[in-house]
């Protein structure tokens, strides 16, 4: 099924009470808009405006300040975050105004839709369905983000007491979340298959999917039963969080995910995992390619909500989203690409992906060496490595790489990086490894590689001295020595060529409503078959055997399973923004370092992140390192980050505080 929305953003703007668009000699006044059935769609549209895009996460922290990455350069925000630099005061991803602004204008639309005898009744019905949905999207963005709300059920007059309007208690903002979710449901269709021109709107799918992360995030630790919220009061004494543990929370939130997957069951050509068109359980099956194209071929089935972007940008645009966040993740190359590679995996995640024998690198069973070199290419490399000796054969394997038909390690590649799942590969780039935004232009791939390695593939270099990491790219590199590959669209970057037109930015996907089926699940009923049943979905998708197969004690233990269930969200749904709302909504994120010459922490935003040697005087010789160079394969910690409780929650902008004598600021700020 087709999710994307087609709207122009550059064009529109949130609006309060009036929606003002401009004409050559005057300006549309309500009555026009109102009368109007463009201007109402219009209106509509607009509404959806405040989506956040995922360029680089530019406008939010979510990746740059969870265990999974680190974001090099200081002039984004979650450079002061992670080092403690910032208060209610300070001007970080502030978006309670964004998305008050926007929850205010379906409101305005609601009340004036009927005004529009251009529109029929059923019209008019789907479009207030489509307002009540962004309504409850938003304040569960907010409910994320800040925790509770200041709850507005209707527009307010300018003339209201906004000052004294204090926040609602945390369930309450939950309960009218799901109330806008219901109600939205029963005016939309479950998809927009009879009307193209519809794809990305909100639909019925995504209205329950909405809901069950709702659910989800009311059911978890830090909304239920937290001790550390019993004084989070408003200043009549009114409790905003409950500290009291409810099981049946988790309940809720299952039954909430099951009701998206009875949709899907229901529906299997609108909704379902996304396998590239093939059978998971054939001979032969590839499971490289459907992970890796689910995030740059635009709309399929596994898309459950999403907005679309444009793709194609000049080079001195400064970049649509997809291309800001390839410029930014791509290395750089002296042949003139526009790399700047200042985006950096930690080895925290790099360590979470499994052996493609379904095992974790800490497992004996797993076959994983942490160093040495590979002495053959991997069994999912399509061209010998005699007819790699040739430019025909060089071509061919490229071609094959760019097309998702060869994946996998290849000779000499470090031992750390051989036989590692589909997901790995679909989202790490490593060194040695070879560049997929290559050019056919042999000239082009060498200037990846340093004299003495030119070997007409372009393999990335990220060892001090390397063209990616040269002693003069102080800030266009990799800290930890890993690139991310997802959502890096195997093209000629260089020129860029080749970018498709739109891509997506992926609020909610279908591999997650089953992870989080499966996580609310194990907490009240671990013993249940459903478990392994949509677990062992996800994982026959990433060609890895059931977890219940390489581990079969931890079956019906909510403890064991849990662990496991959350290593399985880290990768699964890595570099999407997951990551750092999980740890936070179970309490992971403030998981302590205790410090050592190795810190075995699975869990935990403070303290040390890790990556290999890349900079300093650990590296070796810039003038003579090479792939073989052993110090940078030496796990080292590339910065130490703060860490208080207060950043379970982001702060109230001070500037709001000022202005509502009620509104009480969030713990800890």
């Amino acid at each position: 099924m087709k999710r994307t929305i087609y709207f122009l953003f550059a064009a529109l703007a949130l609006v309060g009470c009036n929606f003002l668009d401009k004409q050559p000699d005057d300006m549309k006044t309500d009555e026009m808009v109102w009368t109007n059935r463009n201007e109402v769609l219009k209106y509509l549209t607009n509404c959806y405006a405040a989506l956040p895009q995922d360029n680089l996460h530019q406008g939010d922290p979510w990746l740059g300040c969870a265990d999974e990455c680190d974001i090099l350069w200081s002039v984004y925000p979650t450079y002061g975050i992670n080092l403690g630099n910032w208060e209610p005061s300070t001007d970080f991803y502030v978006k309670w105004g964004t998305y008050y602004k926007a929850i205010r204008s379906t409101f305005t639309f609601e009340d004036n839709v009927d005004n529009c005898k251009e529109l029929s009744d059923d019209l008019k019905s789907r479009y207030v369905g489509e307002t009540k949905f962004l309504r409850g999207f938003y304040y569960f963005l907010l409910l994320r983000q800040y925790g509770p709300v200041v709850l507005l059920k209707e527009r307010m007059d300018n003339s209201a007491d906004f000052a004294n309007m204090a926040r609602s208690p945390f369930d309450e903002c939950i309960e009218y979340v799901c109330q806008m979710m219901d109600e939205a449901e029963a005016l939309l269709p479950v998809s927009w298959a009879a009307e193209p021109s519809g794809y990305g709107r909100a639909d019925r799918i995504a209205c329950r999917t909405v809901k069950a992360e709702a659910l989800l995030l009311d059911a978890s630790e830090q909304w239920n039963g937290n001790a550390a919220y019993a004084s989070f009061t408003n200043k009549d004494g009114t409790p905003l969080a409950n500290t009291a543990y409810d099981e049946n929370k988790w309940k809720k939130a299952a039954d909430a995910a099951k009701a998206v997957i009875e949709l899907s069951e229901s529906y299997p050509d609108e909704l379902g995992l996304y396998t590239a068109g093939q059978d998971v359980t054939a001979a032969g099956y590839n499971p490289y390619k459907p992970y890796y194209d689910l995030f740059n071929n635009g709309w399929n089935k596994e898309i459950i909500f999403a907005s679309i972007d444009n793709g194609r940008a000049d080079y001195l645009s400064n970049g649509e989203p997809r291309y800001a966040w390839m410029i930014h993740c791509n290395p750089v190359n002296d042949k003139g690409s526009a790399g700047m590679g200042g985006v950096a995996p930690t080895l925290r995640l790099v360590d979470a992906f499994y052996m493609e024998n379904g095992y974790g690198i800490e497992d004996p069973a797993s076959g994983y060496k942490e160093s040495g070199f590979a002495t053959a290419d991997g069994p999912h490399i399509t061209v010998s490595e005699e007819a790699q000796k040739t430019e025909g054969g060089r071509i061919k394997l490229i071609e094959d790489l760019k097309n998702l038909n060869a994946w996998g390690h290849m000779k000499n590649d470090y031992n750390m990086f051989v036989g590692r799942e589909a997901r790995f590969y679909a989202s790490i780039n490593y060194q040695h490894r070879i560049t997929l935004t290559v050019a056919t232009d042999a000239e082009m791939r060498n200037g990846w590689n340093s004299e003495g390695q030119k070997d007409g593939y372009g393999r990335l270099e990220c060892y001090y001295g390397g063209v990616a990491n040269s002693t003069t790219n102080n800030y266009s590199y990799s800290s930890t020595g890993f690139y991310p590959q997802k959502r890096i669209i195997p093209c000629d970057f260089t020129t860029n060529n080749n970018l498709p037109d739109k891509y997506l930015s992926i609020y909610f996907r279908y591999a997650g409503v089953l992870l989080d089926y499966i996580e609310a699940l194990n907490e009240y009923d671990p013993t249940s078959p459903d478990i392994r049943k949509y677990w062992d979905m996800v994982r026959a998708r990433a060609g890895v055997p059931s977890i219940f197969v390489t581990h079969p004690e931890i079956a019906g233990n909510k403890e064991s399973q849990r662990k496991y269930i959350i290593r399985e969200r880290q990768v699964e749904l890595n570099f999407e923004g997951d990551r750092y709302f999980t740890t936070r909504r179970r309490l992971l994120s403030g998981t302590p370092d205790a410090g050592g010459a190795k810190d075995d922490r699975v869990y935990g935003d403070g303290g040390r992140v890790w990556g290999l040697t890349t900079f300093g005087d650990a590296c070796g010789n810039p003038a003579t390192n090479n792939f073989f160079s052993p110090e940078f394969y030496t796990r080292r910690a590339i910065e130490t980050r703060v860490w208080k409780d207060a950043y379970y929650l982001f702060p109230i902008p001070q500037t709001e505080i000022e202005k509502s004598p009620a509104l009480v600021q969030n713990p800890g700020w």
